[in-house]
């Protein structure tokens, strides 16, 4: 799950994601940002689900965040700039980006909870 998050993280850098750019950015403004999640989702699902081994349980949830929250740590260590609030689902307080603070506590929360039911 890192290796695939930093390869995202880097293919993400190389490409231009400003919706507000483009021949139709009027209408390619909300549509983009809601693909891209769409998009975004889908792709970093798979590789959770081939860990797990299971569509759905406790440790296909704790994959996916964890490599989502990879993703954004080495995305914004790759452009050595600080966070920003990029989108209104991406909120940044003082260099801080609270997607990924919430993401650390679902991973902390869901290993608690992954232990405590693997002790039986």
């Amino acid at each position: 799950m890192t290796t695939f998050s930093l390869f995202y993280a880097m293919l993400e850098a190389g490409m231009d994601w400003d919706p507000e750019r483009g021949l139709l950015s009027p209408l390619n403004n909300c549509a983009s940002q809601y693909f891209y999640r769409f998009l975004y989702t889908a792709l970093f699902l798979y590789p959770p689900y081939l860990a797990s081994r299971k569509l759905f349980s406790l440790l296909t949830i704790w994959y996916f965040v964890y490599g989502s929250l990879t993703e954004d740590v080495l995305y914004w260590i790759m452009m050595f700039e600080p966070p920003y609030s990029w989108s209104w689902f991406y909120p940044v307080y003082y260099y801080i980006p609270i997607p990924d603070i919430i993401e650390l506590w679902i991973l902390i929360i869901l290993r608690k909870k992954i232990v405590k039911y693997n002790r039986g």
